[in-house]
């Protein structure tokens, strides 16, 4: 089972290597100095609550896939397009469902030396998980801190709904990095575990770079107009 941490050093030191919160891009999420990075794109749920993947819903709006896409950019029908049912219901992807968190855990086990000494950090605004008094922090979060294997995002998913918004080894081989603001979660690893998870065929991931955009604008493939349909009315 997961516990606090009275310790945060190692927790302050990965966050201290991001980029400036104020430049929505990636690696003001994922830490830099790792070999290689993705982004695994949270599923859309259907009206049964069933997942549905990005690459559905682009091509339902006959919008471009591609490493740097942003789902509201995505997920809005260009003309003559859409005609059909949504195969989504409509709403904003949410974390990462548990089966998937399993999945990239038992992905990133072979490339994990010691898989019982796991860090995790999970942002203080979700109320259930307020069990630590330790906290690591940087510009407009602060996260609580705890330590586990790499089993332990159960805990975190029966206090939040949700894992943990960092978790990382002791040696820091590889970093998984959210954000309760973002639909997808960055992984930065090696370039071998990196690859294993882009390969992984119950995880929906793309290869990005730490200059990727953050906000729906920086998707240049998928450029929005005023006159073009939203699936949010």
């Amino acid at each position: 089972m997961v516990v606090p941490s009275h310790e945060v050093g190692p927790a302050s030191r990965l966050l201290a290597r991001l980029r400036a919160f104020e430049t929505y891009c990636a690696g003001s999420v994922v830490p830099p100095g790792f070999e290689a990075y993705c982004r695994i794109l949270h599923p859309a749920e259907d009206d049964g609550g069933r997942p549905v993947r990005w690459a559905t819903i682009a091509r339902w709006a006959g919008r471009v896939y591609h490493p740097a896409m942003q789902f509201e950019a995505i997920a809005r029908p260009r003309p003559n397009f859409g005609a059909s049912p949504a195969p989504w219901n409509g709403q904003l992807p949410r974390r990462l469902p548990m089966d998937q968190v399993v999945a990239l855990a038992t992905t990133l086990k072979p490339f994990t030396r010691q898989a019982e000494h796991i860090w995790y950090l999970v942002w203080e605004g979700y109320g259930g998980a307020a069990r630590s008094r330790a906290f690591a922090e940087r510009p407009h979060r602060r996260y609580l801190v705890y330590r586990g294997d790499l089993t332990d995002n159960r805990d975190f998913y029966a206090w939040n709904r949700s894992p943990a918004d960092y978790w990382f080894p002791q040696d820091e081989a590889w970093c998984v990095a959210s954000d309760v603001d973002l639909c997808w979660t960055y992984v930065g690893g090696t370039r071998r575990c990196v690859e294993a998870i882009l390969r992984c065929p119950d995880l929906e991931a793309v290869p990005v770079d730490l200059d990727q955009g953050l906000t729906v604008d920086s998707d240049e493939l998928n450029p929005l107009s005023p006159d073009e349909p939203s699936p949010w009315g």
